[in-house]
């Protein structure tokens, strides 16, 4: 009897059905949602990507599900590349019934498939992974890796954890949260919505949030207005359009309000009443990326609204009314189209024309503009790069004050109103790093937190010589990185938030300020709180910067020393 027991145990043990490994349909989500962090592929080996270092990557932090049933009783792992995953860098634990979760943390730039073994004491099963690792940041705590898409070209916040992501490949706007690596929560395709026909791209390369409409929640977006990289005429790449934002957090939808298509025309005219000719830098076969090419990047809303900024990366420009040669070609230009607002606030294709003011010169170094982002009541941050690729890019502040007979008198850093910031940017050249094309900032106090975002398509992560906007969703990310600069007292810009009416003239008398017979006067640090208030002149409480408005006008920044 014993041994006919035994015997049956045996052959139970023998007859056990191996286990069974599948991806499990619930996967950790990003923080605040129910979407999957980590993007997997749909077959095996399954894709997935990860980064050296990365504090929040989802491979190594919340790591992937899979469903093992048959009683598993130990797991193993082996890599067929161990300078890139060892395996005694890999995890699998229990979660719960039948689910367990794996991580894999990488050691090396490149591609590994990483095979989990599970055994049940006579029979096991094998499931593979494809890990594609890529190079740390320079600063891992303060970077993240949004993934599926490569080719970041705008931005704009929603809310303190989320942004919007424009893709220059693409139609579509991703919503991402901001503090973590992983993939897109929510897809919004503009391109019926903004007037365009499948297969055509917009080429997105701008974003600024509204100043006068939908409390915030309106966003502006434009195109590079150019022509495509072998210099051929693209219609639909002459876009500026406007979406409206409703919802919070995860849960928000975004549908296109308004588009204009005439923003192209109107700047060509404007660049050749200026003596520029851009009438040729936008001819056929130019290519955008040329100092003489055509090619919009950046846009910024004015504090107060209506005025915005259209920053061009090409091409550069001498003086006004000084015709372009091969030698002057030294300034970035910035046109303040001084009706943007109201030219989109409009259901459908806007009939309105763009009228655009005097053009604002910048010398960078001779860099363009990449990206404009609006800052309290009078700042921004621009971002500067070469009109080619590569190049060493540029982080400026600039205050806000147009010089007079702007297009003959440059912004320089020798001037008290733009200042190159001290970020160190050294790693944001090339290889893994990428160029900065986007940003987001944000003002508290004298501290400003600017978030540089990458287009990385052209970045070859893993070492194989493959372009990243050419890979498996999965395996393409981009990248962004926050940097916190202390803002100097002369550059500190108020944050109170008051109508735009025209300027009264502020005179300064050691810590009185003055404002003219009969008006009123209210004064605010730079938090936007009230200091004092008062009817024609008011004494504030000692030196600083101050945000001064005149019968409850725009404020206007002060500093008293």
């Amino acid at each position: 009897m014993f041994a006919i027991a035994v015997f049956a145990m045996f052959t139970a043990a023998v007859n056990a059905a191996a286990p069974v490994i599948s991806l499990s349909t619930t996967q950790p989500t990003i923080p605040g949602t129910s979407v999957a962090s980590l993007a997997i592929g749909k077959s095996s080996p399954y894709a997935v990507s990860t980064v050296i270092s990365d504090p929040t990557d989802p491979l190594q932090t919340n790591g992937v599900y899979v469903n093992i049933t048959n009683s598993p009783t130990s797991f193993s792992f082996t890599s067929d590349n161990s300078s890139v995953v060892a395996v005694a860098n890999c995890k699998c634990e229990l979660v719960s019934g039948t689910t367990y979760k794996v991580t894999i943390v990488p050691s090396g730039v490149g591609y590994a498939t990483v095979g989990l073994t599970a055994s049940n004491g006579s029979n096991s099963s094998e499931f593979k992974f494809k890990v594609a690792a890529s190079a740390a940041s320079a600063h891992p705590a303060n970077t993240v890796f949004p993934t599926t898409i490569a080719d970041a070209s705008a931005a704009a916040p929603v809310g303190t954890d989320y942004m919007l992501i424009a893709d220059d490949e693409a139609n579509l706007l991703r919503l991402f949260h901001r503090n973590y690596s992983g993939q897109a929560i929510k897809t919004f395709d503009v391109t019926s919505g903004a007037g365009g026909a499948d297969g055509e791209e917009f080429d997105i390369e701008g974003a600024s949030a509204s100043v006068k409409y939908n409390a915030g929640n309106r966003l502006y977006w434009i195109t590079s207005l150019g022509n495509n990289k072998s210099g051929k005429l693209k219609p639909y790449r002459n876009r500026l359009f406007a979406t409206d934002v409703t919802g919070t957090g995860a849960d928000l939808t975004v549908t296109v309000k308004s588009y204009s298509t005439k923003m192209r025309d109107a700047l060509i005219a404007w660049g050749d009443g200026c003596g520029w000719d851009f009438t040729a830098s936008a001819k056929k076969d130019v290519a955008p990326k040329n100092i003489n090419g055509f090619n919009v990047e950046g846009l910024a809303v004015a504090y107060g609204g209506e005025v915005a900024y259209v920053g061009f990366r090409a091409p550069y420009v001498p003086l006004k009314n000084v015709a372009p040669t091969s030698s002057n070609r030294k300034y970035a230009v910035a046109a303040p189209v001084t009706n943007l607002e109201t030219m989109l606030n409009v259901d459908g294709e806007s009939s309105i024309a763009p009228t655009i003011g005097e053009p604002v010169l910048f010398d960078f170094g001779e860099l363009g503009i990449r990206s404009m982002e609006r800052i309290g009541t009078a700042g921004f941050v621009i971002v500067a790069g070469s009109y080619a690729s590569g190049g060493t890019p540029g982080l400026y502040l600039w205050n806000g004050n147009v010089p007079a007979n702007s297009g003959s008198n440059p912004l320089t850093t020798a001037s008290e109103d733009l200042v190159k910031m001290d970020a160190d940017l050294t790693g944001l050249v090339g290889g893994t790093e990428g160029h900065p094309e986007a940003l987001l900032a944000e003002q508290d106090g004298k501290t400003l937190y600017v978030h540089l975002i990458c287009d990385n398509g052209s970045v070859d992560y893993y070492g194989d010589g493959n372009e990243a906007k050419a890979l498996d969703a999965p395996f393409m990310k981009f990248r962004m990185d926050t940097y916190v600069y202390n803002i100097p007292d002369e550059y500190v810009f108020p944050t109170a938030t008051l109508e735009a009416v025209e300027k009264i003239s502020i005179a300064v008398a050691g810590r009185e300020i003055s404002v003219g017979t009969g008006n009123n006067v209210d004064v605010y640090d730079v938090s936007g709180k009230l200091v004092v208030k008062g009817l024609e002149k008011v004494t504030v409480p000692g030196a600083g910067v101050y945000a001064v408005s005149v019968n409850k006008s725009k404020a206007q920044k002060i500093v008293v020393k």
